[in-house]
């Protein structure tokens, strides 16, 4: 099963080159997956009162051609077979018939009352969600070991309410603001060919002080992003420009 949502990219969505913020391309996904869940009895009210809710724990994009202000916009999402704890999804952008973007997503359940994660058992009860084999495609699953030594502190922000989503934390979106407001302006003038992971490793809740420090070689980059209030690591990022 697939779902297809058609979407304007509008002036508020882009950056000042006229290219979509990928965070405008976030909103955009998480649109066409609530969209699809919302077609089950997994909707995100039937999950709730349940004290349920899906999160995302990872998030690929690859940009293969720029997307550009008022372009109009295909979203193809696919969820796929559960992994372990995980429920895959994946995306494929079009724009004019062609495909302009890949992601894939990662998705779990969390207990709203005990912040932890549940296994799919836990909504067996409340329905299934379809999965789809259709327009498999590859997308890089980068996994890195980086020395703390070399990354520095770039950013240092507050988790603030517009911030907040309807579970009551840091909106998934946000975070790859956060992630290109650390980077250097020469490399916004295009997006084609750019890749970024975002790696979701905990929540960060209202008034949660972040501390973003990232390191770059040869165009690539690698963020961290320290949680003060918690002392945890709330996520960490991988970006590469072709």
């Amino acid at each position: 099963m697939s779902i297809k949502i058609n979407m304007h990219v509008e002036s508020y969505d882009v950056q000042p080159n006229g290219n979509i913020k990928i965070s405008s391309l976030l909103k955009m996904l998480q649109k066409a997956a609530g969209d699809d869940v919302n077609t089950t009895n997994l909707n995100y009210f039937s999950l709730a009162e349940k004290r349920i809710a899906f999160v995302l724990t990872k998030m690929s994009v690859k940009i293969i051609k720029d997307i550009k202000i008022y372009d109009d916009v295909t979203i193809v999402t696919h969820p796929r077979k559960t992994r372990g704890a995980s429920f895959p999804r994946d995306f494929i952008v079009y724009v004019n018939g062609e495909p302009f973007a890949y992601a894939r997503s990662l998705w779990v359940l969390l207990d709203l009352d005990k912040r932890t994660i549940l296994r799919p058992s836990a909504i067996s009860d409340i329905g299934e969600l379809p999965v789809s084999d259709e327009d498999m495609f590859d997308i890089p699953d980068i996994r890195r070991v980086v020395d703390d030594n070399s990354l520095l502190r770039t950013n240092v922000l507050r988790v603030e309410y517009s911030h907040l989503d309807m579970n009551n934390h840091l909106n998934n979106t946000f975070y790859s603001d956060f992630i290109f407001n650390s980077i250097e302006p020469c490399y916004h003038e295009s997006d084609s060919g750019l890749y970024i992971q975002i790696n979701y490793k905990a929540e960060a809740r209202l008034g949660d002080e972040l501390e973003i420090y990232s390191c770059k070689c040869d165009g690539v980059y690698d963020f961290t992003a320290y949680n003060k209030s918690n002392d945890k690591t709330c996520f960490t990022a991988y970006v590469s420009f072709d």
